[in-house]
């Protein structure tokens, strides 16, 4: 009897020695499963919450190649561009995306240290103006899509792995929101040139100094190149192809720097500006005499500045732009009624603006921009210019008290610009 009773607990513990050891393999298996669920939820989670501009479109990411920068996606989304997997380009009149739709640039300038040589050497940070939150602001509280922001060779020159470093991070968060920036060259004495504001016009350190920014963002398709602002050329054939010194500087034209560029294997977009070529000052002066020295470029936009010309009916408007109208892409690369002006010159930008019609004159050269599919960047996403603070990015307003020239006014048209963005116009 007990050996039967040994025989059969025998038995029954190898039935719950083989019942234990199936379990355990089941157990197993459940549990290689569930860490192979985990480890994809941990990837998705990963995407959407620490990536998520590729999960959602509504912000670029950016692509690092073998270049010295990177390509960037333009994304679609509220008041941002359409989707696009290569560089911008210009057909007709009309500047082209990577996706193949039109493409309005609508944005504002920012000046920083990095085209004012003094705040420069004195450690002035271009994040102060050049961050996250502004190009946030600009893009999702404002709806723009551009940052016209100027940069020195100068300043550049005195440490180029220095400037670069200062400037790709503010390049790259800029596109991130959903900005295109357009690099512009700033050569005169507040930029530091050697010889200071009496040769402000493309010479041999321009080209090379556009050679090697070009070379560094070759692949960026979310920069553009404005190559020179304001410049003092004496006639068309020195914008167009230089030859002459001033003060011991050589000069060169628009035409060398576009070349200088390209050299580089940069298939940007290049904005190019009459300056003085065009007769009268070099921020108010046009295109209208300008005849066939037109740069040789399949892909060039014309630029104009104007501040006191606002005021101007859209027949005189036309005539500025003279045989580039209906021909080529336009772009207003600064405009502004502008109360606070420094000194005579922001005086002179608004002398001839009765304050009781600022509204109407603002708002009539919005139209006549949009009524000529003109791009623009106005002047500038600054207090008290277009925004009152860097905390809430509210819109200055014309409809207080100002006096023309008054640095301290905080009178700006920083409404009707917001208005006219949100109006889908």
């Amino acid at each position: 009897m007990h050996a039967d009773n040994e025989k059969r607990y025998s038995e029954i513990g190898r039935d719950k020695t083989r019942v234990m050891d199936k379990s355990n393999r089941l157990l197993l298996i459940i549990f290689i499963v569930a860490i192979v669920v985990f480890a994809v939820l941990a990837v998705v989670l990963e995407q959407v919450i620490f990536n998520p501009g590729r999960a959602n479109v509504s912000a670029p990411t950016p692509t690092f190649s073998t270049g010295n920068y990177y390509k960037q996606t333009p994304a679609s989304g509220l008041g941002l561009t359409p989707v696009a997997t290569g560089m911008p380009y210009v057909q007709g009149t009309q500047i082209i995306d990577g996706a193949g739709h039109p493409l309005i640039l609508k944005g504002a300038q920012i000046e920083s240290p990095f085209n004012y040589i003094k705040g420069w050497q004195a450690g002035q940070n271009p994040s102060k103006v050049l961050n996250p939150s502004v190009f946030q602001a600009m893009a999702q509280q404002w709806k723009m899509n551009a940052l016209r922001l100027p940069i020195s060779n100068w300043i550049y020159t005195l440490n180029p792995a220095a400037y670069l470093a200062r400037l790709d991070p503010i390049v790259r968060e800029a596109n991130s929101a959903g900005l295109y920036v357009i690099l512009d060259l700033h050569d005169d004495g507040q930029s530091g040139s050697l010889y200071g504001n009496n040769a402000d016009l493309p010479k041999t350190q321009s080209a090379t100094f556009w050679k090697a920014i070009a070379a560094h963002y070759v692949n960026d398709s979310m920069v553009m190149f404005d190559v020179f602002n304001e410049p003092k050329d004496p006639d068309w054939q020195t914008w167009l192809h230089g030859g002459s010194t001033v003060d011991g500087a050589t000069i060169v034209g628009f035409q060398d720097l576009v070349d200088a560029i390209r050299s580089a294997g940069a298939k940007q977009i290049i904005i190019v500006e009459p300056g003085s070529a065009g007769g009268g000052s070099p921020s108010d002066a046009g295109w209208a005499t300008i005849g066939s020295n037109t740069i040789n470029d399949p892909n060039i936009v014309y630029s104009l500045h104007t501040y006191s010309g606002i005021v101007e009916s859209p027949q005189q408007q036309d005539a500025k732009w003279g045989p580039i109208l209906h021909h080529h892409p336009i772009y207003y690369g600064e405009w502004a009624l502008l109360t606070n002006g420094y000194g005579a010159v922001g005086y002179a930008h608004c002398k001839n603006i009765p304050q009781n019609q600022a509204d109407q004159i603002v708002n009539a050269f919005l139209n006549y921009m949009a009524s000529r599919n003109a791009s623009w960047t106005a002047w500038e996403f600054t207090p008290y210019h277009l925004i009152q603070d860097y905390s809430s990015f509210t819109p200055t307003t014309l409809n207080m008290p100002w006096t023309c020239g008054d640095i301290n006014s905080r009178a700006g048209m920083g409404t009707l610009v917001k208005q006219f963005l949100f109006n889908g116009a």
